[in-house]
């Protein structure tokens, strides 16, 4: 027997006892009578009796009542379980039905919870997300909205709202809700901020889209990998307010804020490049051709090789873009890219032997090139070679279909006709690129890849 059990015993027992003893003692006066009305009286012993059975009764009664108050919440709160449980296996169906693409089905789970509970806002957030899914825009922003006057300071809400309204193409709103986030949390906005320095790009705003981008330099962290992400915006979108200058009229502005660009960011080939161009316009082709030359000696990148052929070809200038390409054949660390360029400035010059001899070292370097067959080809095709020709010109088509050449953007792979100073998909500067593969002598080569102005011709 457990102690706590024996002393409750042996206090019972005590006031058993107690009682017994103070009864006895007291037997007359219990037993006097007790005089009710005039001509009715009762035994003292009685009356105690029957306050104590009206006590007793008032005091089960009052247990019964609370007992019967949690039986009924018991119940009750099973019963609720019981709906808990199965919306939470709702809300679980609805979760594996969108990882599986099946946003409709999904919207069917999310639907049956909110019926049962139309406050539910994870229910209204992932409704709203199936919605999106199945281009159902509007119902998404109704669902967000609903969802955003429940809790209107999540902030995970408010970003589903800002998807939405892209989806309708309303900028000005996405717009709008993004600058809410920023109020709530002014010191960790910055997805906030880049979806704001998005639009400015799309639409062009440079000015804008600069004063966002020193707010979220401000706000990231100083790693290499993300410092350099956002040092690429950082040109880039100085280079496209220069570029806004040259268009209008501010040659000399234009210029100025390019060099700048290429004294911190040597390797950023389309500050290069407009930088000779600008300075072209402003008649001064000498300084021009020599930024071409820099970008190119910086970058290794093709393209200043055609600027400088381009040019020299449209003043009637044949010996000096030879002379040009000659130059860069000594000065790259790889002579593929330059020589390749120079043989194709042959045979646009119908020098053939000349391009015939610069391009037939290279054959072996890049036979997975569709472009050096073609060349080859057009340069077996003008000696009258007509068999080799035709070998040359199967090549290429077999390796890529067209015999000319071809970009793409290093960052998402998007392919061009011609070079861009910006890839249209992406956003991202700086990133096209000729693609030309060396082949087996890949690993020999010291070639920096770069993008390509303009076609063979």
């Amino acid at each position: 027997m457990k102690i706590r059990t024996f002393l409750v015993l042996f206090l019972n027992l005590a006031i058993t006892a107690a009682a017994a003893l103070l009864i006895i003692r007291n037997q007359v006066v219990l037993s006097a009578p007790f005089q009710v009305t005039d001509t009715t009286e009762i035994p003292v012993y009685t009356l105690l009796a029957i306050a104590f059975i009206l006590g007793a009764v008032v005091v089960l009664t009052g247990s019964v009542f609370r007992e019967s108050r949690e039986l009924l919440r018991r119940l009750e709160g099973l019963r609720g379980d019981k709906e808990t449980r199965q919306l939470q296996e709702l809300h679980k169906q609805g979760i594996e039905a969108m990882r599986e693409g099946q946003e409709e089905r999904a919207l069917v789970h999310f639907q049956a919870i909110l019926s049962a509970d139309p406050n539910n806002v994870e229910a209204l957030v992932r409704a709203g997300r199936a919605h999106r899914a199945l281009r159902n825009h509007r119902e998404a922003v109704e669902l967000h909205r609903k969802a955003h006057r429940l809790r209107n300071d999540d902030i995970e809400i408010l970003y589903e709202l800002v998807k939405d309204y892209e989806g309708l193409d309303q900028i000005d709103k996405a717009k709008v809700v993004l600058n809410r986030i920023i109020q709530l949390r002014p010191k960790q906005a910055l997805s906030a901020y880049r979806r704001l320095r998005k639009f400015a790009i799309k639409q062009e705003d440079w000015e804008r889209a600069w004063q966002i981008q020193g707010l979220i330099e401000a706000q990231t962290e100083k790693t290499p990998y993300k410092l350099e992400a956002e040092r690429r915006f950082n040109v880039g979108i100085r280079y496209q307010m220069a570029l806004g200058r040259s268009s209008t009229g501010r040659d000399r502005d234009c210029a100025n804020a390019l060099r700048k660009i290429v004294r911190s960011d040597p390797r950023f080939v389309p500050a290069h490049v407009l930088l000779g161009e600008v300075l072209v316009s402003m008649g001064q082709a000498k300084a021009g051709v020599e930024a071409w030359a820099r970008g190119f000696e910086k970058t290794g990148a093709p393209v200043f090789l055609s600027m400088m052929e381009e040019h020299f070809l449209a003043n009637a200038e044949p010996e000096k873009a030879i002379e040009a390409l000659r130059s860069a054949v000594d000065l790259a660390p790889s002579d593929f890219l330059p020589r390749l360029f120079l043989a194709r400035l042959y045979l646009r010059l119908e020098m053939i032997d000349d391009g015939f001899r610069e391009l037939r070292p290279l054959i072996d370097r890049a036979d997975a090139s569709a472009t050096m067959h073609a060349l080859l080809g057009s340069i077996h095709e003008r000696r009258h070679e007509f068999r080799e020709a035709s070998r040359a010109y199967r090549e290429s088509l077999k390796l890529l279909g067209l015999p000319s050449l071809i970009y793409h953007c290093a960052v998402c792979g998007t392919r061009y006709p011609e070079w861009e100073d910006r890839c249209s998909t992406c956003l991202e500067w700086n990133q096209i690129e000729l693609d030309l593969p060396e082949g087996h002598a890949a690993d020999e080569s010291d070639v920096i890849p770069g993008p390509i102005y303009s076609s063979a011709s």
